[in-house]
């Protein structure tokens, strides 16, 4: 047998027991802990390399799919990245929110920049100060990357309303004015070089807004309202096409109000109808499709949900909180980013992952980061030999109100969270809780408490 036979029949081997594996969630090595941000977008450019930004200015890579991650950009809250992409493992650009996003909130960002760019894979990162943000208030939110030359992105979340175009590959950019459309855009998806989609708000205030959809069929010169709302408090957030007819739009649904709903589309974006999210207040942001009927909705602080039959019913599972961005690799192959980053892959661990740093000699609970908190909250725990490990939740009277991880691990270091949930998937109420880690040799249990 040659050399190539012998590789090709190894690989399609491998390939066959891969897909025969069951496909779960499960946490990738990233220390949400130490960088305590919501990670608001991630890209990956194939199965192993990929970028993450947060919003306390920082970028992180990994090149080996999320085993290690490394840190190539801090500018702390001077910056609040909302977007990045890349065109090639060396050029890429990140989006951020701009100077005067929320005047007075003390996380308004004060960098006028909204856009950096990078020519080394993200080692070096300077400004593109063509866009700034000190004199026209603008920001970059959502942004496609959309073939080797194009970026068609939008802006921002509280306002004012932008869309911008590159065609040269950022030697050049056009910033078009959209205020006269909606109040603030968010998210954008191309099909083609002229016919794409914009979602965002009607209103910078949450109780007069309404959801808004616009459309292109011009490359972003004019635009179409595809769709508004009828109820107020609602902005739409992120958008998504599995394929080219199906596609979903989340709905943050604010002020918990309720019924939560989310959009679909069976004909491309012509027409768009409510499918019930929950029937209890949530504040749904990150959606994702790995076909037409499975897919993951999340938001700031409830257990993310699940639907198999394209979003008629939605029911909780254990991924993570804050859930913001969905990123697509194939068939069997997703990340999605928000209070960490967690990879859908072949294998059975869920929600769990090893930080690779850490070698441990002995079991042990670390306290949890932030405590008190409200309402997420992040815990840390070692294992020094493969095994099987359970976090569970227990209130002051001792009674378990939630598992948040029962499964077997190999050695390690983790870290998982709880976002303030029991096992009904209502909110704990205010007080004291422990956390317990149990292990074949080992039962540990510390204290925290939650803030409402």
């Amino acid at each position: 047998m040659n050399i190539v036979l012998r590789i090709t029949l190894i690989f399609s081997l491998f390939s066959i027991a891969a897909a025969q594996q069951p496909l779960s969630w499960k946490n990738t090595n990233f220390n949400y802990t130490a960088n305590a941000s919501r990670i608001n977008d991630i890209r990956f450019l194939n199965p192993t390399l990929g970028w993450v930004a947060n919003g306390i200015g920082q970028i992180h890579k990994t090149t080996d799919g999320g085993v290690t991650w490394t840190k190539m950009l801090d500018k702390t809250n001077y910056t609040h990245f909302r977007s990045i992409g890349f065109f090639d493992s060396l050029n890429g650009y990140a989006g951020a929110l701009g100077w005067g996003d929320s005047v007075g909130h003390p996380n308004d960002s004060k960098d006028t920049v909204i856009l950096y760019r990078t020519t080394n894979g993200g080692t070096n990162w300077n400004p593109v100060t063509a866009l700034n943000s000190k004199n026209i208030r603008r920001g970059f939110c959502g942004m496609q990357i959309f073939n080797d030359s194009t970026i068609y992105a939008v802006g921002r979340v509280r306002g004012p309303a932008w869309f911008y175009k590159t065609t040269n590959r950022g030697a050049t950019w056009t910033a078009k004015d959209m205020n006269g459309y909606a109040a603030g855009l968010i998210d954008v998806k191309f099909f083609s070089k002229d016919t794409g989609f914009a979602v965002g708000l009607t209103h910078i205030t949450h109780e007069l807004s309404r959801a808004i959809i616009l459309g292109t069929t011009d490359a972003g010169e004019s635009w179409d309202t595809v769709y508004v709302a009828t109820r107020t408090n609602e902005w739409a957030w992120k958008i998504n096409f599995p394929s080219r007819k199906i596609g979903y739009v989340s709905l943050q649904r604010n002020n918990n109000l309720s019924p939560v709903f989310v959009l679909k589309t069976t004909d491309g974006g012509t027409t768009w109808n409510q499918k019930l999210f929950s029937n209890t207040g949530y504040f749904v942001q990150g959606i994702g499709f790995l076909n037409d009927t499975l897919g993951w909705a999340g938001g700031t602080s409830l257990a993310p949900k699940q639907t198999t039959d394209g979003g008629e019913t939605w029911t909780s599972l254990t991924i993570g909180n804050s859930l913001n961005r969905f990123w697509k690799i194939n068939d069997s192959l997703m990340y999605v980013s928000g209070a960490g980053v967690w990879k859908f892959s072949p294998g059975t661990s869920l929600g769990i992952g090893p930080n690779a740093d850490a070698v441990p000699i002995s079991a042990s609970l670390q306290q949890n980061y932030p405590n008190p908190f409200n309402p997420n909250t992040s815990i840390e725990f070692s294992i020094p030999e493969e095994g099987h490990a359970t976090i569970g939740i227990y209130d002051i009277g001792g009674k378990l109100i939630r598992t948040i991880f029962s499964n077997i691990v190999k050695k390690g270091t983790f870290t998982v969270s709880w976002d303030g949930r029991n096992d009904g998937d209502d909110d704990a109420a205010s007080g004291t809780y422990f956390y317990r880690l149990e292990t074949k040799n080992s039962t540990q249990t510390k204290k925290m408490i939650l803030i409402r």
